[in-house]
């Protein structure tokens, strides 16, 4: 009697990669490799590849095989990872680019090049590529993979990464490759870090040079990682409690230093008074970094302000922004004290400028508000939202109002008590700016007296409805003021 044992679809998977391993040191039958293969993508798409499974097809991939090139690149595609990429496996995949008897072949290279695009966001370590930088840049002379290394690069840079000879190199090759866009692209960015760039071809590329490849390999990956942890969950809860003793994270702003001063300017440090700033307006160089406004004593704000120009409000802006996300996905046993002193110093310069910074409003709307617990940050929140353009009622209900009115539940009393509050302040903005007494054209809104009036009656039901729910005495007592803001618009 024989019996047959039934190996569970993770055991199948582990099984189709030693076998395949094989390939590295013996010549394998391809109906045997398309077997293998065929096992692998029944199973990869639901229950993903182990850390150890992973590292095996990646160093087959990066070595020498008897795979052949048709069956690597499907192999290639099979890469979903169960969990948080090893910082070796990216090594590996780097290691094996360009030329060279070890170098894996050229499709292969692109192929894993792209791979590693997409896989960015579940690297185990954010900083892994950032180490790699002078490597990556280095195969930027290779054309047929320079695409995708560019991608990279773009993903990763800092300006701690943008040296001289870097941007000489790559007006070089962009001199040499004039039909690039992703040489140019990349500039592009350097510029925005760097304003004394000058590139002889200025366009707006990076929006869709640099796009995510693969959105539906996101969402594919995610699921792989949420039914692998829900299985996991007493071991993720000890990784949690071992978190929450680590050292907290500290703010860091760029220090005011200013670099490449020409002859006639001078710097903001300079600066030690309002008249000596009146004086040298159209003068005064701004620092290598504008980031570093958050922290200025008024002078740097001043210029932005005075002395308007795109360049350094995208610079800001791209800096902002950066630090906003990069701290929100680093939100820890702290709560994000870090994202928390952003915002609030953020907020500060919006009100200085009396206009929300485009950074700030995309990222509260498209990210924050759709993750935020109603508790953290809220005085914050709340401030910054009052200085959101007014829009048409459907925008502004389902980018900012329902998201609120959702955690009017779970955030408590004091919540709601503030959320009623913040909205009829908001409806007394709306009426400053766009009351019957105000010219609508004055404040370019693009919304005609009907679709502004219907902005008004939506906030006004948001919150009688809410009202007319709300049992809490204390809360109740803090909305005596809506009326009076209605009456704005009469």
């Amino acid at each position: 009697m024989s019996f047959k044992i039934s190996l569970l679809p993770r055991e199948k998977i582990s099984l189709a990669v030693d076998i395949l391993q094989q390939a590295s040191t013996k010549r394998i039958p391809k109906s045997e490799v398309s077997d293998q293969l065929s096992i692998l993508s029944v199973h990869v798409y639901e229950h993903g590849l182990s850390p150890t499974d992973l590292k095996k097809a990646v160093v087959l991939l990066t070595g020498r095989s008897s795979l052949g090139t048709s069956l690597a690149l499907q192999l290639v595609k099979l890469l979903c990872p169960r969990e948080a990429v090893d910082d070796d496996v990216v090594v590996d995949i780097i290691g094996c680019l360009g030329v060279g008897r070890r170098k894996a072949e050229t499709s292969i290279q692109v192929a894993l090049l792209r791979w590693l695009v997409l896989i960015q966001p579940f690297l185990k370590s954010s900083k892994i590529l950032s180490k790699m930088y002078d490597l990556l840049f280095m195969l930027l002379g290779y054309e047929s993979i320079r695409p995708w290394i560019c991608h990279l690069l773009f993903l990763t840079t800092s300006r701690s990464d943008i040296k001289p000879w870097r941007i000489q190199y790559l007006l070089e090759l962009q001199n040499k490759y004039r039909d690039s866009h992703h040489l140019t692209g990349l500039l592009i960015l350097y510029k925005e870090y760097y304003p004394e760039i000058v590139l002889d071809r200025f366009s707006r590329l990076r929006g869709t040079l640099f796009r995510y490849p693969d959105p539906s390999f996101i969402e594919i990956i995610r699921e792989i990682h949420r039914q692998a942890h829900h299985s996991e969950a007493p071991h993720i809860l000890r990784n949690a409690l071992s978190r929450s003793h680590t050292k907290r994270r500290k703010l860091q702003i760029p220090d005011k230093v200013t670099i490449d001063i020409s002859k006639n300017s001078i710097t903001v440090e300079e600066l030690s008074t309002l008249s000596s700033f009146v004086r040298n307006i159209h003068r005064v160089s701004l620092p290598a970094q504008v980031g570093c406004v958050l922290r200025d004593d008024g002078m740097v704000k001043r210029i932005l302000v005075n002395r308007p120009g795109k360049m350094a409000w995208a610079r800001l802006n791209t800096w902002i922004a950066s630090s906003l996300y990069d701290e929100l996905e680093a939100v820890d046993g702290d709560q994000g004290e870090v994202l928390g002193e952003i915002l609030e110093r953020a907020c500060d310069l919006c009100y200085y400028t009396t206009e929300i910074l485009v950074s700030v409003e995309d990222f509260l709307l498209s990210k924050y508000l759709k993750v935020w617990d109603g508790k953290h940050n809220r005085s914050i929140v709340f401030k910054l939202l009052l200085l959101i353009k007014i829009r048409i009622w459907q925008d502004l209900d389902n980018e900012v109002i329902s998201p609120l009115s959702n955690l009017c539940l779970s955030a408590g009393a004091a919540y709601r008590s503030e959320f009623l509050i913040f909205l009829t302040e908001l409806v007394s903005v709306y009426a400053f700016t766009h009351g019957p007494l105000q010219s609508i054209k004055t404040f370019d809104t693009g919304l005609s007296r009907i679709e502004v009036a219907q902005v008004v009656s939506g906030l006004y039901s948001q919150w009688s409805s809410l009202l007319r729910a709300e049992e809490d005495i204390s809360v109740r007592s803090s909305c005596i003021y809506m009326d009076r803001a209605i009456s704005l618009w009469i």
